[in-house]
């Protein structure tokens, strides 16, 4: 358990609303009173996560995820429940005090914000060399050259890396921070055979690399002539996975989620090229291919992709890699062409950001892109030219999963060739599939009458006031009445703390069942409360007078016809009988 205060979980709680948690992790659309998402736990081609902002809930229909925010953060971040209250705490400006920790919890997470604390510091120290240190006079001037102001290299938190071979090394010495931690952060390096430390990055201009959240993890550092190699990026680190980091996400999320798509590039000069053309929907690869955490992280927020690789073998290579990704997830991605010996960076600052939508608005489908880049470059007059161009189509082929988008690739690759449709399936090797099921929408299981009831008391106070009349213990069974006695012992002129009622339920299945009955309760919207009370008030008894009916022509079975307890027992049916009819 945690022993943080109850009240300090309400407070942030109540500061964290839900919608704004959730929303920093991943693109939501408004749906009637909910929003809808992709859910990021799971692989889905339609949107089944919902949020229900009044309620602080959220449940997954796919997969069967829910709860609150706490549960979300735990979930998406890997921690636990007090780890995630600190974490929305800190957020949010919720002072939390410290419990003990066990030595295990406190040298992770030691370890982990120390992390953090030695990049902010480095990240610090470079801003402060480039902004007004003599040492960063020179990555002043190249910045100015290359068009890029204060107020970016602010925003981008920009830095320089002094031509000495200690300087950041000293300042952390003075920081009280040990050498060897930051040695494992990549910001310095051993001396090799004798004693010390010298700093890593020299003489460049420095690029942050930044979380979901804005804190840096690691650096990429660019030097401003034609001296090799051209960048150093930071080392993967307990705080920096480059598998599952894209540079500018911190950045990029609010206009990937305006905008409904994401452009990925490959260079720090591309991106603040385009981001400070007005495309602020821009990410980059921090000198790594595209991977599959990378086009998760991408669905988050985005409904599609652009990509914008060079237009060289290499970056051909890097298309053909991160099409086989997009075509296994179903995610739509398309290729941005720049003009041949251009890079974004370069075409922008010559023709101007204007220039640009429509290279956006002309940008192929990726496997489209793929296919007539192929048909260029192979010659397919020939049987041989034929041959090596079904070989490099067909693997690719296979991995796209819509059965129609296939189906019409293959008619225009046949036509193209000059080949016979069976010819290209045989090599293909895809048999003839049934037609796909339909999608399960999400949508709870049947609704039993004591779980209408139950979403009725959490939207409506007057039918609160009918079950605390009526009784719960006569309309509720054993499975339901300690939820709606937790809700009639709810103060009457506030809210119902959903969130906190269904944290008290231990069992996981009907925690489960319930986030899906209460995340979506636009059935609820036009009812007459009170008459719906009355019409689950009547069901409910009327089961309750079939059982007792059961039980007693059970007994009645078993009596002898002329003892008095027979005699008893008929006129007990009889009254059930009568009372029954009452209520039809």
């Amino acid at each position: 358990m945690s022993m943080i205060p109850d009240d300090k979980v309400r407070e942030v709680r109540e500061r964290a609303p839900i919608l704004q948690v959730i929303s920093d992790y991943m693109s939501l659309k408004k749906s009637g009173a909910n929003y809808q998402g992709m859910c990021p736990f799971h692989g889905e081609k339609t949107a089944s996560f919902n949020v229900n902002p009044a309620r602080g809930i959220f449940h997954c229909f796919g997969c069967g995820v829910g709860g609150n925010a706490f549960d979300f953060v735990m979930r998406i971040e890997g921690l636990s429940f007090p780890q995630a209250v600190k974490f929305l705490a800190k957020r949010v400006g919720v002072e939390i005090p410290e419990r003990p920790m066990t030595r295990e919890e406190k040298r992770k997470v030691d370890e982990q914000e120390q992390a953090y604390r030695i990049n902010e510091l480095a990240c610090e120290f470079y801003r402060g060399v480039l902004e007004s240190d003599e040492a960063g006079a020179a990555g002043r001037a190249y910045l100015e050259k290359r068009g890029v102001s204060p107020e970016i290299a602010a925003v981008y938190r920009m830095g320089f890396a002094p031509a000495g071979w200690d300087s950041l090394t000293r300042y952390l010495q003075r920081k009280g921070i040990a050498a060897a931690d930051a040695e494992k952060l990549g910001l310095l390096r051993k001396r090799e055979g004798k004693d010390g430390y010298y700093d890593t990055f020299r003489n460049r201009l420095l690029f942050t690399i930044a979380d979901l959240h804005g804190r840096p993890i690691g650096f990429g550092g660019r030097v401003m002539d034609d001296s090799l190699p051209k960048y150093i990026n930071s080392p993967e680190s307990i705080i920096y996975r480059k598998s599952e980091v894209l540079f500018g996400v911190d950045l990029a999320k609010k206009g990937m989620r305006e905008k409904g798509s994401a452009i990925v590039v490959e260079g720090y000069f591309d991106h603040l090229a385009l981001y400070k053309a007005g495309f602020t929907n821009v990410v980059a690869t921090c000198g790594t291919a595209l991977t599959q955490p990378h086009v998760k992280l991408l669905r988050r927020y985005a409904d599609r992709t652009f990509m914008l690789f060079d237009g060289d073998e290499a970056g051909r290579k890097a298309t053909v890699r991160s099409m086989e990704l997009f075509l296994e997830e179903a995610f739509p991605a398309r290729v941005v062409e720049v003009p041949s010996g251009d890079d974004p960076d370069t075409f922008i600052n010559r023709e101007g950001g204007e220039a640009f939508q429509p290279l956006l608005d002309k940008a192929l489908p990726i496997f489209e892109s793929f296919y007539k880049g192929l048909l260029k470059r192979l010659d397919v007059r020939s049987v041989e030219g034929k041959v090596a161009f079904v070989n490099e189509v067909s693997p690719r082929l296979q991995k796209i999963v819509d059965p129609v988008e296939r189906g019409l690739y293959e008619k225009e690759i046949c036509r193209a060739l000059g080949i016979d449709r069976a010819m290209l399936l045989q090599k293909v090797g895809i048999p003839a599939r049934q037609a796909p099921r339909p999608p399960q929408k999400g949508a709870p299981q049947k609704i039993g009458t004591e779980e209408v009831l139950l979403t009725l008391m959490a939207k409506y106070p007057e039918v609160v006031l009918r079950v605390r009349e009526h009784g719960a213990d006569k309309l509720f069974s054993a499975s339901h009445l300690k939820l709606a006695e937790s809700i009639l012992a709810q103060p009457e002129d506030g809210d119902i703390d959903l969130p906190l009622l269904l944290e008290q339920i231990e069992s996981h299945e009907e925690r489960s069942r319930l986030y899906s009955l209460f995340v979506e309760d636009a059935h609820l919207e036009d009812l007459d409360p009170v008459k719906a009370f009355e019409q689950c008030r009547q069901a409910l008894e009327r089961r309750a007078l079939k059982g007792d009916g059961k039980a007693l022509a059970r007994e009645l079975a078993t009596v002898d016809p002329d003892s008095p307890r027979y005699l008893e027992i008929l006129a007990e049916l009889e009254r059930l009988r009568n009372k029954k009819s009452k209520l039809l």
